[in-house]
């Protein structure tokens, strides 16, 4: 069992303390402590844990064509339960980019192409990645392995947006996003999900109906914000920053403070 979440931590008298910024993700670490004790009782051995620590929302770089793979990688193995061969991974690949990515005139037919992540822009390449994680959100069964593996692009996917200067969000109507919006962009959970507009309706009302200015977040996320405001809200879910950052740059350089609707 794999788990990917964001911590608190601490080096104490060298020890390792860490501890989890959301509850639900405690639920899955102790299962998975439950799991490696039965597996140590049966094994008679200690089994060690792999792992990797990394302050990344503070300075990250994001390979879209990285991503575009693992995300195709796991849509393949929650269809046939086992990982795909290369070929198999690339046909698959193909198969979605008719579905999600960008079109373009083909220069021998009287037809759209689909075009290649290797030749997108940045902003392309993100529309796909989105369209991708739709698809996990609307048509996969991901095992929790599966779902590490995804919230890991997810994380990584949101802090590299939140600093693009051109986000594919910019030109949508908060009605075009509500059909995509399928996951929670705080926690990666699909499901119905909430529209937390980032600067206030009432602060900044020409900017209600702009995408780029809304979160989607599940029921308990998004009453977590309004209970406890923007710098708890950051602190639990450090990828959003640089979205909300860039939201209240657009819309004016107002200040984020309280827990604004």
């Amino acid at each position: 069992m794999k788990i990917t979440a964001f911590f608190h931590g601490l080096l104490y008298k060298n020890q390792i303390v860490l501890r989890a910024t959301d509850q639900k993700d405690f639920v899955l670490i102790r299962k998975m402590f439950d799991s490696k004790a039965r597996r140590e009782e049966r094994t008679k051995r200690e089994i060690l844990l792999k792992c990797e620590i990394d302050a990344q929302y503070q300075k990250r770089t994001f390979k879209q064509l990285r991503a575009v793979w693992k995300l195709v990688e796991v849509i393949f193995t929650s269809m046939e339960d086992r990982k795909p061969t290369d070929e198999e991974k690339y046909d698959m690949y193909l198969d979605l980019l008719e579905l999600y990515a960008d079109k373009t005139p083909s220069r021998l037919r009287d037809t759209l192409r689909a075009v290649h992540i290797s030749e997108s822009n940045t902003v392309a390449a993100a529309r796909f990645i989105d369209g991708l994680l739709y698809h996990l959100a609307t048509e996969c069964k991901l095992s929790y392995d599966l779902e590490a593996d995804v919230r890991k692009v997810l994380y990584e996917w949101e802090i590299w947006r939140g600093k693009q200067e051109h986000d594919f969000m910019d030109e949508m109507t908060v009605t075009e996003w509500r059909k995509r919006a399928v996951y929670s962009e705080a926690s990666g959970i699909g499901g119905n999900v909430d529209c937390h507009h980032i600067v206030s309706r009432g602060a900044a009302p020409q900017f209600a109906d702009c995408a780029w200015n809304v979160l989607a977040l599940t029921r308990e996320e998004h009453e977590f914000f309004h209970a406890h405001g923007w710098e708890a809200f950051l602190n639990k879910y450090p990828h959003l920053r640089g979205k909300v950052e860039r939201a209240f740059e657009k819309a004016g350089h107002l200040p984020i403070s309280g827990s604004e609707k």
